[in-house]
């Protein structure tokens, strides 16, 4: 047996192998951190989390905290912590959104060398006047935040911004310090957080609907407008959902997301959901779109013996070594909802067949959902996610992850995050569809020494709070 030590905490590791086997209590001991403070909000969820890169002890995190669950109203809340992710200090609300009635979708990445660490959301006001896309910025390292600066906002109500996600770029080019944002411009329907439908006029002046990206040159002070990636079809069933940037270390920009196609299948047209990355070698000047995995098996709006909503949204990285990518997502083409990855080492012109990241046997009735992706700056790609093998009802959840040091070829052992099984009906919002709410997805940070995955769960049978584990790399490789 080896003993590993690591962040504060004991782990305990034997020689057992990933193969597909049934689960079996883990031989190593993870603690879990508390990052939120149970006082006041009444559920946090949706948590994002960011390492800087010239101080890996500093680590900045935020998450939807809910101030009225029933009515489905809350902001976002932000964190940090000066060691590593042994403690946390909670800030509160984020500050300057006082006008705005919801604040949502955080997301955060640090400047290249770690003086700054940007955070972007979405806000909306009263009946949804204004809303819009937002960036703050913090150079203490997440203990105070300046004023928002406006990426894009629409004051006349004719438009909708969903699912914001932010990236800086890190590469040795004369684009380093780029920040990008990418977003979801949408005109009608309800959108996943049950606003009220919109139509965009015709002889408006704002963009067409679309996955849209917006770029600042000068350190979020300013934001261009917005750039389209991919135009919508609403009338014909074209959308695309969970728009993720990221850039590789030659500059060359990407964005990942599921896209919604109008298709013939057997004869009949059909909206076919497909990943798809679409890439631009300079800002949005042309675009490549790239399918990825050309059918999708998604996810159900509940999954079985659950009433929160779930998505197949893509979580994706792109490496700083060799701009190899890696998209993972939940899908249920196996029977139950398991998780899957796909590659690209071609700077995404072909991309692998589907993988499993997870190791249990197909077909076992456990599902497995919302996966956090991040890439060390060593390449090994960590995928993180909601599992429910422990639970023989396949009710109860808990946090598994994996890594990859093989460009997402394969992934090795699933190691079992949390210390004990919770239950997604304790604390849960109502959210708009008839169905509770745990979030979309969740964070993850990486080193090439170090893993923080930070999620959300009701392990204190009370309250859905914030957690964090610190997770020595070593384990992934112990026998």
């Amino acid at each position: 047996m080896l003993v590993l030590l690591f962040a504060g905490a004991l782990v305990l590791a034997t020689g057992t192998a990933w193969a597909a086997r049934a689960p079996q209590a883990p031989k190593y001991t993870i603690s879990n951190v508390l990052v939120s403070e149970p006082n006041g909000a009444l559920a946090h969820s949706e948590p994002d989390v960011a390492e800087n890169p010239a101080n890996p002890k500093n680590l900045v995190a935020g998450s939807k905290l809910f101030t009225d669950t029933q009515n489905y109203q809350f902001k976002i809340g932000t964190y940090y912590s000066m060691d590593g992710g042994r403690t946390w200090h909670d800030n509160g609300p984020l500050p300057g959104f006082d006008q705005f009635q919801r604040t949502s979708d955080i997301s955060f990445a640090f400047s290249p060398n770690g003086s700054i660490v940007y955070a972007c959301v979405l806000a909306h006001g009263l009946n949804d006047l204004p809303n819009g896309i937002y960036v703050s910025q913090s150079r203490d390292g997440g203990k105070t935040w300046s004023a928002p600066a406006t990426v894009w906002e629409d004051d006349l109500d004719i438009t909708f911004s969903d699912k914001p996600w932010i990236a800086v770029d890190w590469s040795h080019t004369s684009s380093r310090g780029n920040v990008y944002v990418a977003w979801n411009l949408d005109e009608e329907g309800v959108d996943s957080d049950g606003a009220t439908p919109h139509v965009l006029p015709r002889q408006s002046s704002v963009p067409k609907i679309g996955v849209v990206l917006s770029r600042s040159t000068d350190y979020s002070k300013t934001f261009s407008a917005p750039m389209m990636i991919r135009p919508f079809s609403p009338g014909n069933g074209n959308f695309a959902l969970g728009a993720t940037p990221a850039v590789g270390p030659d500059g060359h920009l990407y964005v990942a997301y599921i896209a919604y196609d109008s298709a013939k299948v057997n004869g009949k047209d059909q909206t076919v959901p497909r990943m798809t990355v679409s890439d631009s070698a300079g800002y949005g000047a042309t675009w490549r779109h790239q399918v990825a995995v050309p059918v999708v098996s998604e996810l159900p709006d509940k999954l079985k013996n659950g009433t929160f909503r779930n998505f197949s949204m893509p979580s994706f990285a792109v490496s700083q070594v060799d701009s190899s990518m890696v998209m993972t997502w939940a899908d249920v083409r196996f029977g139950e909802a398991d998780i899957l990855a796909t590659r690209s080492i071609d700077g995404g012109k072909t991309w692998s067949a589907p993988i499993k990241v997870n190791h249990d046997p197909s077909g076992d009735g456990k599902d497995k959902f919302q996966p956090a992706l991040a890439v060390a700056p060593n390449g090994t790609f960590t995928c993180a996610w909601f599992d429910r093998r422990f639970d023989p009802n396949n009710r109860l959840i808990d946090v598994e992850i994996a890594q990859s040091t093989n460009d997402g070829l394969s992934f090795g052992r699933n190691i079992r995050v949390t210390k004990k099984s919770w239950n997604p009906a304790i604390d849960a919002p109502e959210a708009p569809g008839n169905v509770t709410f745990i979030g979309d997805y969740q964070g993850l940070a990486v080193d090439d020494q170090t893993v923080h995955p930070l999620w959300n769960d009701t392990q204190d049978g009370a309250t859905q709070e914030i957690r964090t584990a610190v997770i020595s790399v070593r384990l992934f490789t112990a026998r």
